[in-house]
């Protein structure tokens, strides 16, 4: 499996190399920005499961370090604009997040990931993609070979089963008042039994 893991790394991403440099001095200032961003994206395209599910590696590897480059800018940007009088207010002797915040904040990103994982496989692929890679619509259907209307309904299928997986095991207030979601959530169910 590794090995059919790195054969695919190697002919469908690793040889758009040169293009990729060339793509992302667009974005970046130096050698050493761009070299930072094509492992970042490397390391992301290589821990991709489902490497069948992707029909434009290529179109994958571009949109990734796209977005990846536009994140590093977003930061960049904050921090020029961030100074000492800003932490101030705040009131605090280390900008360092207090452990019990790290241990709740690690639960609730691995029950978040729980949840994912419990998603039917293309609800999954499109939720990743739209979710955490940030793909628009038109990029997903180029990458998965689906209609706009079905990235539309997985996406919206996978945000209200996180939602109910979260709230289950107590990750959410299941107090908080139930929407119309609800009901689109039966209805998506109902219409899709993966």
């Amino acid at each position: 499996m590794a090995n059919d893991r790195h054969e695919w790394f190697l002919n469908q991403i690793f040889r758009h190399g040169a293009a990729l440099h060339r793509y992302l001095r667009r974005f970046t200032s130096g050698a050493e920005d761009i070299e930072d961003l094509v492992q970042e994206t490397y390391v992301r395209i290589y821990a991709i499961e489902d490497r069948d599910a992707v029909g434009s590696p290529r179109a994958l590897l571009f949109r990734i370090a796209h977005n990846l480059a536009v994140e590093r800018a977003r930061r960049q940007i904050s921090r020029a604009t961030d100074t000492v009088a800003d932490f101030a207010p705040l009131d605090v002797d280390t900008l360092e997040t207090p452990p019990d915040e790290q241990i709740d904040s690690q639960r609730r990103f691995e029950s978040f990931c729980a949840a994912v994982d419990r998603l039917p496989p293309l609800c999954r692929r499109v939720f990743v993609l739209r979710k955490v890679y940030k793909l628009s619509h038109t990029e997903i259907a180029e990458v998965l070979g689906v209609s706009h209307s079905t990235i539309e309904k997985h996406v919206a299928k996978g945000l209200l089963r996180c939602r109910d997986y979260l709230r289950e095991h107590g990750m959410l207030d299941s107090s908080e008042p139930s929407s119309a979601g609800d009901t689109r959530r039966r209805a998506l169910d109902r219409g899709d039994g993966s």
